[in-house]
C-alpha cells in the first residue's frame, strides 16, 4: 500500500469545505460554548448575580404596587397588607369594592384588620354588593376564614418596620428609601454578573485561540498555498464574533430571561388571568427571531468572508507599497480596495437591516397586547372591578415584562452571528494535522547513505500544470549537490520535498531507502538546516531570530554562529547588539542583514543536511566572498543542497544538477557539463554570472 500523503484537496478552507451550514442548535455552537466550560466556576459566580439582579429587579418593580396605593387609597402601606390579606383569606377578589361596612363595625381599615388577624375557622357574615351588570343589589353572605397564605407573615414583618401612625408622607418616604436600597443592590448584583460571566468568556475565548493557531502551525503546506488573509480573519473576525456570541449568551440570555421570570411572577401574582393572556404573543416572538436570526447567520457568514478578502488586499498593498508608488497604481489599489469595501458594505447593510426590522416588530408586538390588556383593564376599573392602583401597576408591570424580550431580540442575532463564526473557526480546526495524516510513523535515524527522488512528479494545488515530472536523482551522504536551472524550472519546489513541506503525486522521497512520507515528521525535519530564498525575520531580537528553534542556545553560541555568518560586522555595531530589534519583517535590517542572520539561524541549527536556497542574492560580492567560504567550511561532512544564481556559489559543489521544465536533465562537474550540456553553458553566459 502507498503511504498517505498529504492531500491539498483535503486541507483547504474554502466554503466546499466547510461543515454544513449551522445554527444555534448546531455542533459548532455547541463546541464553541465548551469552551467556556474549564471557566464554569467564574460563570457560575455571573450567573448567581444574575439570578440576585432578576429577583431585586422584580422586588424594585413590584415596589410600585405600595406606591400607588398610598398615593391612591386611602388605606395606606398597612391597611393595603391587611385588605389584601383579607381578601386571600375569604377568597373575595376586590374586596374593598364589594363590601358593605356597617358603622358599628368600625371604619375599613380597622375591620380589614380584624379580618386578617382572626383565626382560622371564624365565620363571618358579609353584606356584600353585586355587580352593576347584576342589579347592583346587597346580599348577605357567609364566609369562612381560610388559613393566612404563606406570604402574609412576611408581608407583615416587612411593614412593620414603617409605624402604622406614621402617616401617608413618612410611609411613602420609607418605601422610596427601601426601592432605593433595593436598586443599588440590584446594580451591584448586575455588575458582578457581567465581570465575572465576561472574566469565563475572555478565558474560553484564549483556550479557542492558542487551539486554533496550535492547528493552524501544524497544517500541512498546502493549507497555505491557498494565501494567509482568510485565517487571519478567522483569527480576528470571527473570534470576535465569538466572544460577542459568548457574552450576550452567558449575559442578556441569561440575565434577561431571569428578569422577565421575575417580573412575570409579579405579574401573575396581580392577576394571572390577564397575564396569560398577554403571554399568547410569545410563539409570534419566537418564529420572528427564528426566521430573522437565521438570515443574519447566513448574511454574517458572507461578511466574514469579504473581511478575509480585504486583509488579503491591505496586506499585499502595504507589502509592496514601494512598487504601487514607484509604478503610480495607488488609484488602481484604491479602487480594488473600494470594489470589496463595497462588498463589505452590502452584507453589513442587509445585517443591519434584519437587526433594525426585528426590534421595531417585537414593540409593535408588546403595544398591540399591552394596549389590549389596557382596555381590558380599563372596562374593569370603570365597572369598579378593580381598584385604579391596580390597574396602574398592572399595565405599568405588563409594560415592564416586554423590555427583556425586546433586548432577547439582539441576543438571538448576536448568537447566530458567533455560530457563523464558530463554524468557520472549526472548519479549519477539524483539518487533519500533517502530524495525524500518518498513524504509526517510524522514527527516521540520521542520514546514514543516501537520499533518493524516485520518479517523483509533483503540482501545486489549483496549479495548471506540473512543477516536476518524474524526478530522479540520488545524492550521497556528505556530499554538496548545487541545482541550477532557468526560472520556475522547479528548482525550490524540488528543495521543499526533502522536508515534506509537500508530498509528490507520483513517486517518492527517501531516505537510506525509507519514503519519508511513513516517517515522523519532527524526526526528519530535525536533520535540516534551511536557508529559504526570503530571508524570514521575526519581530524579535537578533540573538533570538538567530537562535530560532534553539531554545537552550548560550550566548556564545549564538555570537559563534553569527561571526561565521558574518552577521556579527554589523550586529556589534548596533547600540543594542544582539538585543537589538529587528522590527516587524526585519523592517530595522537591509535585505544582506537579513540573509546573514537566517544563514546564522542555520549554522547554530548544526543539522547534518543542509539547503541553502539563492539566499545570497542580496548580499554584496565581500560578504558573498566570506558566506562562501563559510559554506565550503558548514558544507564539509554534511549532505548540502544548494539552489544558487552566482557560478562562485556552486563551483565548489561536487555535483551540479540541471533544471529545466520541471525535470533534471543532466548531472555532474562544472567541467563536464561545460562539455556537454548547452543548457547549462547558457546558464554560465547568462544567469550564473560572477
Amino acid at each position: 500500500m502507498a503511504p498517505p500523503s498529504m492531500d491539498p484537496k483535503r486541507i483547504v478552507a474554502d466554503d466546499a469545505s466547510k461543515a454544513p451550514a449551522g445554527s444555534v442548535r448546531s455542533a459548532q455552537f455547541r463546541r464553541m460554548v465548551s469552551y467556556v466550560g474549564p471557566h464554569r466556576r467564574y460563570l457560575a459566580v455571573g450567573i448567581l448575580g444574575a439570578v440576585i439582579a432578576a429577583a431585586l429587579n422584580a422586588i424594585s418593580i413590584g415596589s410600585v404596587v405600595p406606591v400607588l396605593n398610598i398615593l391612591v387609597q386611602e388605606h395606606g402601606l398597612h391597611g393595603w397588607i391587611d385588605r389584601s390579606l383579607a381578601e386571600a383569606r375569604t377568597g373575595i377578589r376586590n374586596l374593598d369594592l364589594v363590601i358593605v361596612i356597617r358603622p358599628e363595625e368600625g371604619p375599613p381599615d380597622a375591620w380589614f384588620r380584624r379580618v386578617a388577624e382572626s383565626p382560622p375557622g371564624s365565620t363571618l357574615s358579609l353584606q356584600l354588593r353585586t355587580p352593576a351588570d347584576e342589579g347592583g343589589e346587597e346580599v348577605v353572605r357567609q364566609v369562612t376564614l381560610e388559613d393566612a397564605p404563606w406570604w402574609g407573615g412576611a408581608a407583615r414583618a416587612v411593614v412593620s418596620l414603617v409605624p402604622r401612625d406614621a402617616g401617608l408622607v413618612n410611609t411613602l418616604i420609607y418605601v422610596m428609601g427601601f426601592l432605593v436600597v433595593t436598586v443599588v443592590l440590584c446594580n451591584v448584583a448586575k455588575f458582578v454578573a457581567h465581570y465575572y460571566v465576561a472574566v469565563g468568556v475572555y478565558r474560553g475565548l484564549m483556550d479557542l485561540r492558542r487551539e486554533l493557531y496550535a492547528r493552524v502551525l501544524m497544517l500541512p503546506m498546502s493549507f497555505f498555498t491557498q494565501g494567509t488573509a482568510d485565517i487571519v480573519s478567522r483569527f480576528v473576525q470571527d473570534a470576535q464574533e465569538i466572544q460577542r456570541g459568548l457574552l450576550v449568551l452567558f449575559g442578556k440570555f441569561v440575565q434577561e430571561p431571569l428578569r422577565a421570570a421575575g417580573i412575570l411572577v409579579l405579574a401573575l401574582w396581580l392577576d394571572w388571568r390577564i397575564t396569560l393572556t398577554v403571554l399568547l404573543v410569545g410563539p409570534w416572538a419566537l418564529l420572528i427571531f427564528w426566521k430573522v436570526g437565521d438570515s443574519i447567520r447566513k448574511a454574517n457568514r458572507r461578511l466574514l468572508r469579504v473581511y478575509g478578502t480585504m486583509i488579503d488586499a491591505l496586506t499585499t498593498t502595504l507589502q509592496a507599497i514601494r512598487v504601487v508608488k514607484a509604478y503610480t497604481t495607488e488609484t488602481t489599489e484604491r479602487r480594488r480596495l473600494w470594489r470589496i469595501d463595497e462588498q463589505a458594505f452590502r452584507s453589513q447593510l442587509r445585517i443591519t437591516a434584519l437587526h433594525a426590522f426585528l426590534r421595531p416588530m417585537l414593540e409593535v408586538l408588546a403595544v398591540v397586547v399591552v394596549s389590549v390588556a389596557t382596555v381590558w383593564l380599563g372596562k374593569q376599573v370603570i365597572q369598579h372591578e378593580i381598584r385604579p392602583a391596580d390597574f396602574g401597576a398592572l399595565v405599568l408591570v405588563l409594560a415592564m415584562l416586554f423590555d427583556p424580550l425586546r433586548k432577547l431580540a439582539d441576543v438571538y442575532s448576536r448568537i447566530s452571528r458567533a455560530a457563523a463564526g464558530a463554524e468557520r473557526i472549526f472548519s479549519v480546526m477539524d483539518l487533519p494535522p500533517e502530524t495525524q495524516l500518518l498513524e504509526g510513523a517510524v522514527q527516521l535515524p540520521e542520514l546514514a547513505e543516501q537520499i533518493e527522488f524516485d520518479n517523483v512528479t509533483f503540482a501545486y494545488p489549483g496549479a495548471g500544470q506540473r512543477s516536476l515530472c518524474g524526478v530522479n536523482l540520488t545524492v550521497r551522504r556528505g556530499e554538496t549537490l548545487a541545482v541550477v536551472g532557468p526560472n520556475g524550472s522547479g528548482k525550490t519546489t524540488l528543495m521543499n520535498l526533502l522536508p515534506r513541506f509537500f508530498d509528490p503525486e507520483e513517486g517518492s522521497v527517501r531516505f537510506d531507502g525509507v519514503d519519508i512520507r511513513t516517517a515522523a515528521l519532527k524526526s526528519l525535519r530535525k536533520q535540516i538546516s534551511l536557508v529559504t530564498q526570503d530571508a524570514v525575520i521575526f519581530e524579535a531580537t537578533l540573538a533570538e531570530n538567530i537562535a530560532y528553534g534553539a531554545a537552550d542556545a548560550t550566548p556564545e553560541r549564538i555570537e559563534a554562529a553569527a561571526r561565521r555568518a558574518f552577521a556579527d560586522e554589523f550586529i556589534t555595531e548596533k547600540d543594542q547588539g544582539y538585543d537589538t530589534m529587528a522590527g516587524e519583517r526585519g523592517a530595522m535590517l537591509s535585505g544582506g542583514q537579513k540573509q546573514r542572520i537566517t544563514i546564522a539561524r542555520a549554522v547554530l541549527r548544526d543539522a547534518p543536511i543542509f539547503i541553502f536556497d539563492e539566499a545570497t542574492s542580496q548580499i554584496d560580492s565581500e560578504s558573498e566572498h566570506k558566506i562562501q567560504q563559510t559554506l565550503k567550511d558548514f558544507a564539509r561532512g554534511r549532505t548540502t543542497f544548494i539552489v544558487a544564481h552566482r557560478l562562485s556559489t556552486i563551483r565548489f559543489a561536487d555535483r551540479i544538477a540541471v533544471m529545466d521544465r520541471g525535470t533534471i536533465i543532466d548531472t555532474g562537474t562544472h567541467e563536464e557539463l561545460l562539455a556537454r550540456c548547452p543548457l547549462y553553458g547558457t546558464l554560465c553566459k547568462t544567469q550564473l554570472v560572477e
